[in-house]
């Protein structure tokens, strides 16, 4: 039987060839600060952060573009806390704000619909970034835009896909050796992409979640395959 304990027991007291494993998720990256997982595994383990984060890849021209709409006469920009400190190629929003721009903070995109209705005379720009975990989000707020006509409330999208970022690290990064794989993204975009990867590049693709112990069972599951020579999702 497999218990943790043996998870852990095995990934601390591997000592063969280094491997590397990029964990793609931000959330994952957190996750494995959050539970000391680098302190739990061997130093012949290690684990390289991605391109998970979708505000960490926005480009400074985007943030730009949110600066100037936000200083615009009667033009407000709406955006989730993230965003507000990433720096454009003058200023970050926050910066932009404090030299008289508007910007507000929602907790979710669907409370820009009602902020458009209560001021109808202030253009509202939402600031929809993300991967596809977040896209369907926004899909739902052009529904409601669409069917109440509210025509002071508009998306500047800055929105990525998976599976193309992972192909160019596959196509760059030759010293990658495996990939832990987003288990949210993969809820909106299924597995079978990985599987792909994983023939083309020779490399694993493992699916988990954002618990420790999910971690620790993908790490492991990557070992296993790397020590017997698999490739697999």
């Amino acid at each position: 039987m497999i218990t943790l304990e043996r998870i852990v027991r095995e990934l601390r007291d591997y000592d063969g060839e280094e491997i590397k494993i990029m964990e793609v998720c931000g959330t994952h990256t957190s996750s494995i600060f959050k539970n000391g997982i680098r302190s739990l595994i061997s130093p012949k383990i290690r684990l390289i952060s991605g391109p998970g984060c979708p505000v960490c890849v926005t480009p400074s021209v985007y943030v730009d573009k949110l600066v100037d709409i936000a200083g615009q006469e009667r033009h407000c920009v709406l955006t989730f806390g993230d965003m507000m400190k990433v720096k454009g190629s003058r200023m970050s929003l926050t910066e932009a704000v404090a030299a008289g721009a508007r910007v507000r903070v929602l907790y979710s995109p669907l409370d820009a619909v009602k902020i458009a209705l209560e001021d109808k005379n202030t253009q509202y720009v939402f600031a929809a970034v993300g991967f596809e975990t977040t896209t369907p989000v926004y899909g739902v707020l052009l529904d409601e835009i669409t069917k109440r006509e509210i025509h002071n409330l508009k998306l500047l999208t800055s929105l990525k896909i998976m599976v193309p970022a992972l192909s160019y690290v596959c196509e760059n990064e030759k010293n990658i050796d495996a990939f832990l794989a987003p288990g949210h993204v993969s809820v909106i975009i299924g597995c079978d992409v990985y599987k792909e990867l994983a023939q083309k590049y020779k490399k694993p693709f493992v699916v988990a979640g954002f618990e420790g112990e999910h971690i620790l069972a993908a790490l492991y599951e990557i070992l296993c395959q790397v020590k017997n020579g698999r490739h697999e999702m």
